[in-house]
C-alpha cells in the first residue's frame, strides 16, 4: 500500500519544509535503528534522505545544535502519559504567558517543541527550558538540547517528526491544545509547521528570569592583618566557608550546587576543617583566592588586588 506521502505530488515541497523547520546541520545525519536507537552517519544529508523519511523507508533524527552550538528550537520529552498530561497543562499556561509551543505525540508520551525567532546559544536554550521545568516542578524530564555547547560529538538529537518509528511502525503527528490533530493529514501538519509561532527574544529572557534569585551584595568585613604576604593575609582574613557562602547557597554540611558547571547533584563542598572548597565534578578547588579567580575569570594578581580591597584594611 502506498503511503500518504508517496501519493502526494507536493512531497518535494514538504521535504523542503521539513528541512527548513527542523534540520540544524547537513554535514551529517542520524538514522534510527530497528531497536529505536540512533546511529550517526557522517555523510551529507540530502533531500533524498528526507524523502525516504517521509515515505517510511528510513527514520531520521534531528540534531538540536548547529555547528556553532546554537539552537533554533528546544524540546521537552515526556516519557509516559503522566508527564504528557503535565506537558499539556504546561502548554496552556505558557500560551497565556505569550510563549507558544507545539505538542507532538510519541510512542511513549510526547514532545513539546519551542521554536525561537532566531538561533540562540545552547546554553540560553537550556536555561529557557530548565526555567520552564522548574516553574512546574518537572525536573525529572528530558530537555533538548542536552548540552550547552558541542564537544567532540554532534550532540543530542530528537526524532525528526512525521517519520515512521522503527520500533512500532507508527507515525506520530502534532496535536492542538484540545488534543485534536493539528491538521487532518500529516502533509497538512507539515504545512502548518512551515511557519511555526516563535518565542521571541523578550519572551526567552522573561522565562529565564522566572526563577532567578535576586543577587545579594555580600557582607564582607575588612580586617587588619600585617607583616605577611598579601595573599596570606587574604587567606587568613576570612574562612572559606563564610566567603564562599556569600556566593553559593550551602547546606549546613557545606555542600551546594557548583557555580562553575550545570550542577544538579550538589557537587560543590567546603571542607571546614582544612579550610578549602572543592568540586567533585572536576571544576577544581582551593582557597578563597582560587574561588575568586574562577568566579570572576581573573588571574592571580588581579584576584589578590581585588580581594585585598574587599577584605583588608589598607
Amino acid at each position: 500500500m502506498r503511503t500518504e506521502f508517496e501519493r502526494n505530488p507536493e512531497i518535494h515541497a514538504l521535504a523542503e519544509t521539513l528541512w527548513r523547520t527542523f534540520i540544524q546541520r547537513d554535514d551529517l545525519y542520524a538514522r534510527q535503528l530497528d531497536d529505536g536507537r540512533y546511529c550517526c552517519v557522517r555523510k551529507a544529508l540530502t533531500e533524498k534522505h528526507l524523502l525516504a523519511h517521509l515515505k517510511g523507508g528510513i527514520t531520521l533524527g534531528a540534531y538540536v545544535l548547529d555547528t556553532d552550538s546554537r539552537a533554533r528550537f528546544a524540546v521537552i520529552d515526556a516519557d509516559d502519559d503522566h508527564q504528557l498530561a503535565r506537558l499539556a497543562d504546561m502548554r496552556l499556561s505558557l500560551a497565556r504567558e505569550g510563549v507558544p509551543s507545539y505538542l507532538e505525540a510519541s510512542r511513549r508520551g510526547g514532545h513539546l517543541w519551542f521554536f525561537f525567532d532566531e538561533p540562540i546559544s545552547g546554553k540560553t536554550a537550556r536555561s529557557f527550558g530548565k526555567s520552564i521545568l522548574k516553574s512546574v516542578d518537572l525536573n525529572d524530564i528530558e530537555l533538548f538540547p542536552k548540552q550547552d555547547k558541542l564537544g567532540d560529538g554532534p550532540g543530542s538529537l530528537i526524532r525528526l517528526p512525521f517519520g515512521v518509528h522503527r520500533k512500532d511502525g507508527q507515525r506520530y503527528g502534532f496535536v492542538t491544545i484540545r488534543g485534536e490533530a493539528l491538521a487532518s493529514t500529516y502533509a497538512g501538519q507539515i504545512r502548518v509547521m512551515a511557519s511555526p509561532r516563535v518565542v521571541d527574544k523578550a519572551a526567552i529572557e522573561k522565562v529565564i528570569n522566572w526563577n532567578q534569585v535576586p543577587k545579594r551584595e555580600p557582607v564582607l568585613v575588612k580586617v587588619d592583618v600585617n607583616g605577611e604576604a598579601l595573599s596570606v593575609q587574604i587567606k587568613r582574613s576570612m574562612r572559606v566557608l563564610d566567603f564562599v557562602g556569600e556566593y553559593v547557597e550551602l547546606a549546613p554540611n557545606g555542600r551546594g550546587l557548583c557555580p562553575f558547571h550545570d550542577d544538579h547533584n550538589a557537587s560543590f563542598s567546603v571542607n571546614t576543617e582544612k579550610n578549602y572548597w572543592h568540586c567533585f565534578s572536576g571544576c577544581g578547588g582551593g582557597s578563597l583566592i582560587d574561588f575568586w579567580i574562577k568566579l570572576k575569570d581573573v588571574d592571580f594578581k588581579d584576584a589578590v588586588g581585588e580581594l585585598a580591597k574587599m577584605l583588608l584594611i589598607e
